[in-house]
């Protein structure tokens, strides 16, 4: 699975990793999985700097969408993507900014020192 997660406990967040192509159907998998084990409310860090994608416009407006209904179940933690590659980061800057209408913080960053530090000054 180009996704993986880790739930950390103690410190209260979510680590995931993407490798290689990243689809919408991986990132929907992922959202489930997090959804089961209750890591959704959490601040997450995905370090995206070793993955592309083949997400479209719409798919990204999906996403935002399937979000703001799940907030009305769960409240979403703030989420920090780091991303190397423009097309992963210009789809995760337009995620970003849609987001900010349902009320999701979420930023992109281009290293994990920064996206580290963001989370630490949201939380």
């Amino acid at each position: 699975m180009p996704l993986t997660y880790v739930i950390d406990r103690v410190q209260q967040r979510m680590i995931t990793h993407a490798d290689g192509l990243i689809t919408f159907d991986d990132i929907s998998r992922h959202l489930d999985a997090e959804e089961r084990d209750r890591g959704l409310d959490l601040p997450e860090l995905i370090d995206a700097t070793n993955a592309t994608t083949d997400l479209t416009s719409d798919q990204v407006r999906r996403l935002v969408q399937r979000a703001a209904d799940t907030t009305r179940r769960i409240p979403l933690g703030p989420t920090a993507i780091v991303a190397k590659q423009d097309v992963v980061y210009g789809m995760a800057r337009m995620y970003s900014i849609l987001m900010e209408g349902i009320g999701a913080p979420v930023e992109v960053f281009r290293d994990v020192d920064s996206a580290l530090r963001w989370l630490r000054e949201i939380n």
